[in-house]
């Protein structure tokens, strides 16, 4: 399997989707921390974290994987179980410390989900402005 290119000109820019994880992850906690007590803000703080932490381990795996850095003697199928593994042991421990937070009453579950939001809106916006050049591009020709 030879390995994918990843910085295409027709690629999605996940670089991007990065960078306004962060950004609306600062943006969206200091909006909260002014409107809202303590410990909402918290709660969104923690959610944004667990959301771009988690972001950057999957797109890690995912690239290793697109670039066959995960192929073990040519085997697809042991790379797409070594994927999956991966993906379900990071998912399960995730879900264990949420739960955790949650059940314990560190932080507030509506400003988890707040800030687990964090990378759909980003993925969201930068789909939107891909879809925006990409429309515009092909209305001019």
């Amino acid at each position: 399997m030879k390995p994918i290119i990843l910085e295409g000109k027709d690629e999605f820019p996940l670089h991007r989707v990065e960078l306004f994880n962060w950004v609306i992850s600062g943006v969206l906690t200091l909006i909260v921390a002014l409107k809202f007590p303590f410990f909402i803000a918290k709660s969104v703080f923690v959610g944004c974290l667990v959301a771009n932490i988690s972001f950057l381990f999957l797109k890690k795996d995912l690239v290793d994987f697109l670039q066959g850095k995960l192929l073990l003697s040519g085997k697809v199928d042991k790379a797409k179980r070594i994927f999956y593994l991966k993906y379900y042991i990071r998912l399960t421990i995730i879900a264990v410390v949420l739960y955790v937070l949650v059940s314990r009453h560190i932080i507030h579950p509506l400003g988890l989900l707040v800030g687990l939001s964090v990378v759909v809106l980003s993925i969201g916006i930068t789909l939107a402005s891909v879809v925006k050049k990409f429309y515009l591009n092909t209305k001019e020709e």
